[in-house]
């Protein structure tokens, strides 16, 4: 073989092996049922939450309280708690024209669900 084709198979294996690892293996959080509150920063304040977790699952969001402009947020308050309770995630897409409050209601839940959040290690101790 010449030069160039054992390149080409080492940056092949190269990718190969980042994308698994990017791919990673399956995560061992679990969360603990309960209800959580969040908070995050938006543009024009805090947007508070409160996630209702059950058995490892996203039930309900409710928004407690937010300063962004209405309209705008409407649709995020919407749209948004639906799809992170149908995907059982926050890595949902965003509202646009609502950037920043769509982040920051994404942020508020992360912050729940962190509350929320034990790994399998801490529960087998």
């Amino acid at each position: 073989m010449n030069k160039r084709t054992d390149f080409v198979h080492i940056i092949f294996i190269l990718t190969f092996l980042f994308f698994l690892a990017a791919c990673g293996g399956k995560s061992k959080e679990n969360f603990i049922s309960g209800i959580f509150e969040g908070k995050a920063e938006s543009l024009m304040g805090n947007i508070s939450v409160r996630v209702h977790i059950e058995k490892n699952e996203i039930k309900n969001i409710d928004i407690l309280e937010y300063s962004d402009t209405p309209g705008y947020s409407d649709t995020v308050f919407e749209f948004l708690p639906k799809k992170i309770i149908e995907s059982n995630s926050t890595d949902v897409d965003i509202i646009g024209g609502a950037t920043i409050t769509s982040k920051a209601l994404l942020d508020a839940v992360n912050d729940a669900l962190k509350k929320a959040a034990f790994s399998a290690d801490e529960k087998e101790m």
